[in-house]
């Protein structure tokens, strides 16, 4: 068996965030996916150091219900100081541009605006990443195969050298 997608939301509306983790559930049955909720980055933060997710969802604004929470690009800057592969998508209610060019500066993987097609945005773009972490494990999974392709080359080549030198 696979080992589970491990994916993080971030999300201060708890509604929200249950009902998107069901839906990941639902549209992604056949996957192995593992989802954690936290309504603020500190606590995202704290159990990111010992279950390192593939992917984290992450609403930008998180000081809803804790005024001095962390915002999202705080806690976006954290992410990739620890992790550089982990891919974030960044969610907002705000419709405006300079928040979507500071996610991207920040290392954002994918930014989508609160709408009622979010979900649907979310799980195309989950898609995406998915294929993406899927051809980087086929390309180690070559690379590995080519490196142990040389080195049965190379053993090849020395032998028959060997045998080459020694016949003489």
């Amino acid at each position: 068996m696979k080992t589970p997608i491990n994916i993080f939301i971030v999300d201060d509306n708890q509604l929200f965030a249950m009902s998107l983790k069901a839906d990941i559930e639902t549209t992604f049955a056949d996957r192995p996916i593992k989802i954690s909720l936290f309504e603020i980055g500190e606590k995202c933060m704290d159990r990111f150091k010992r279950s390192t997710p593939q992917l984290v969802i992450l609403d930008y604004y998180l000081n809803t219900n804790h005024p001095s929470a962390a915002n999202g690009i705080k806690v976006l800057d954290w992410i990739k100081k620890e992790n550089a592969d982990t891919y974030v998508i960044i969610l907002t209610g705000d419709d405006n541009i300079d928040v979507a060019v500071k996610s991207f500066q920040h290392g954002a993987s994918d930014y989508i605006v609160k709408t009622e097609t979010t979900f649907k945005k979310i799980n195309y773009s989950l898609l995406n990443m998915f294929n993406v972490m899927e051809a980087r494990n086929d390309v180690r999974r070559y690379k590995r195969l080519l490196r142990l392709l040389f080195l049965c080359v190379a053993f090849f080549i020395g032998g028959v050298t060997a045998i080459f030198i020694y016949a003489r």
